[in-house]
């Protein structure tokens, strides 16, 4: 479900939304991060507790605020590439939990030049 979340253009996004609302009790964030690898790398992880933190996705505990670092680290090293570089990166982000698990997908593009785009998804998962 975070996986198709993240992959969900603007108009489906709210659709998609109000359906895991309705037929689940996940609680879920989406946000947007763009910019260079290198500074991504510096900030995704206080991003995602922020996004997660205010929509109340995660409690507010030690436990959970690890949890959910340690699966958008794992989100985010599936998403970039292990290559020399700095490549610009969009991506969308989507946290779901439950009173189990977290969930952090990411998906979108990076890209060295626009003519070496690629489409890239990441996935963590971690235990509450």
């Amino acid at each position: 479900m975070a996986i198709m979340l993240a992959m969900t253009s603007n108009d489906e996004e709210a659709g998609f939304k109000a359906k895991i609302a309705a037929e689940t009790n996940y609680k879920l964030s989406v946000m947007w991060v763009s910019g260079r690898k290198t500074e991504i790398n510096k900030t995704f992880p206080r991003a995602i507790l922020n996004a997660a933190l205010r929509n109340q996705t995660v409690e507010n505990s030690p436990g959970a605020t690890h949890a959910l670092i340690h699966a958008g680290l794992e989100a985010l090293n599936g998403l970039v590439p292990s290559v020399p570089g700095d490549s610009s990166l969009k991506v969308k982000v989507a946290i779901i939990a439950d009173s189990h698990w977290v969930v952090v997908a990411a998906y979108g593009e990076s890209a060295f030049l626009p003519e070496t785009n690629h489409e890239r998804v990441g996935l963590g998962v971690m235990h509450l």
